[in-house]
């Protein structure tokens, strides 16, 4: 049977020289019936313990997964980055175009929130909301200070996800106050040509369920974090 593998982090010095394409890109293997992905890291000459994460078509899975003809098998190496937790700020909407003192669904946040703890070990999550989920009756001092108070915490977190379905000014600003920080940026939203997005964000992703596929099947984890680490140290 044939299966389509992937390899992420250091697990692509083992990618077969003859396999086509770039080595970030998956390959084919031919397999017997029954094969696991242990198989195929022994067939690689991964070593034991260096494969922390399977995925298979898109899911998580254990190693010993029997596979079946046409999967999609991608293998993970150990999350760099160390003990130290994960900074997250949730950015997105509020106001958004609205013309009165109420706010837009912030069950995003909630989503958002549920899938990096569930997946990310360690992971610390700044959420304006979650901190502040009164602010429409604040004060004009308190409302002031907590805006600028946020804003400013967006350029001190390791990786800002911005939920941008409509326009917001406000996780606009924050955007930029990432950028200006070196903070690693996602976008989610339809607005791909918008120069506010397109030269902020390091990726820009059409809808939450692709947010949630990335965690789930690791790439998340094993690429996203450790480069978001490392932008942050340059």
């Amino acid at each position: 049977m044939k299966v389509e593998v992937k390899l992420y982090g250091m697990l692509r010095a083992n990618r077969p020289a003859e396999a086509p394409g770039l080595p970030h890109h998956a390959f084919e293997m031919t397999l017997p019936a029954g094969t696991t992905a242990i198989h195929i890291t022994e067939a690689l000459g991964i070593e034991d313990g260096l494969v922390t994460i399977v995925a298979i078509n898109n899911g998580t899975a254990e190693l010993d997964t029997i596979l079946q003809a046409g999967d999609q098998i991608s293998l993970f190496p150990p999350s760099a980055g160390g003990s130290a937790p994960l900074r997250v700020f949730i950015a997105g909407v509020m106001q958004a175009n609205r013309r009165d003192t109420q706010i837009e669904s912030q069950n995003y946040r909630l989503q958002i929130s549920q899938a990096l703890r569930q997946h990310v070990p360690n992971v610390q999550i700044i959420d304006p909301w979650a901190e502040n989920p009164n602010s429409v009756n604040y004060t004009e001092s308190q409302a002031r200070h907590t805006f600028h108070t946020m804003t400013n915490k967006a350029s001190e977190v390791d990786l800002l996800i911005a939920y941008l379905p409509l326009p917001s000014m406000g996780t606009a600003m924050e955007m930029w106050q990432a950028y200006q920080g070196n903070t690693y940026i996602i976008a989610i939203t339809p607005f791909v040509h918008h120069w506010a997005i397109r030269f902020t964000a390091n990726d820009i992703l059409p809808d939450l369920q692709s947010l949630f596929g990335w965690i789930e099947n690791g790439r998340f984890q094993q690429e996203i974090v450790p480069t978001a680490l490392a932008l942050r140290q340059s």
